[in-house]
């Protein structure tokens, strides 16, 4: 019984030796790459594109804090387009011509860094800031008589929220594809309304 003993308390020991730590240790993958990010960015909305890019600093927990702006240029909502009968493409409702430029601090949490391979990185994000909206309204028909419209210019505010994907190369450099819902109202109508929220999906190739 206590040779049995020994042998079991010499065993625990051996276990907590250095050289059976450091071959835990070799057993472990190795630790997440977590970097600051800078990325080009393409966003297809509900009703128009848009082109920006972004900046992250690493924080810790796989947080990054970054600071974004794009330039968006949408259409109107029943804006569509069709084919006259001698075939030209035309463009129906087409009456504004709106641009906006969202300037947004972005927080964005990886997940999972621990659990997955490191070049397949799931995330959530959330942005907030400012919206410069700017409409260029094109001369219209009405009763017969050319009407012209002043250009309108206003500030609001947007929030985005979504959830995404980063795919990671060995030279560390990422796509990224992310479904986010973007909130964005301005306290004045600007092309004929105050609310300009859309779902959108941001595609981003950048680097670490």
């Amino acid at each position: 019984m206590k040779t049995k003993m020994l042998t079991a308390f010499l065993a625990l020991m051996w276990l907590a030796s250095p050289a059976f730590s450091q071959y835990e240790d070799h057993l472990d993958f190795t630790e997440p790459i977590h970097k600051n990010e800078s990325a080009f960015t393409i966003s297809l909305t509900s009703n128009g594109l848009a082109l920006g890019g972004v900046f992250r600093k690493a924080l810790p927990d796989y947080l990054h804090l970054g600071i974004t702006a794009e330039f968006m240029i949408l259409r109107d909502d029943k804006e569509f387009q069709q084919i006259t009968y001698f075939g030209q493409l035309i463009s129906v409702n087409d009456a504004n011509r709106l641009f906006m430029v969202p300037i947004n601090l972005e927080l964005k949490k990886r997940l999972f860094a621990n659990s997955i391979e490191d070049n397949f990185r799931p995330h959530i994000m959330a942005q907030g800031g400012v919206m410069l909206g700017m409409n260029f309204p094109k001369e219209q028909y009405i009763n017969g008589n050319i009407e012209k419209f002043s250009n309108e210019y206003q500030v609001g505010y947007n929030a985005v929220i979504g959830f995404g994907v980063d795919i990671i190369t060995r030279d560390n450099f990422f796509a990224s594809i992310r479904p986010q819902y973007r909130f964005t109202y301005f306290s004045e109508e600007i092309a004929n309304k105050t609310n300009h929220s859309a779902f959108e999906i941001k595609f981003e190739l950048g680097g670490n």
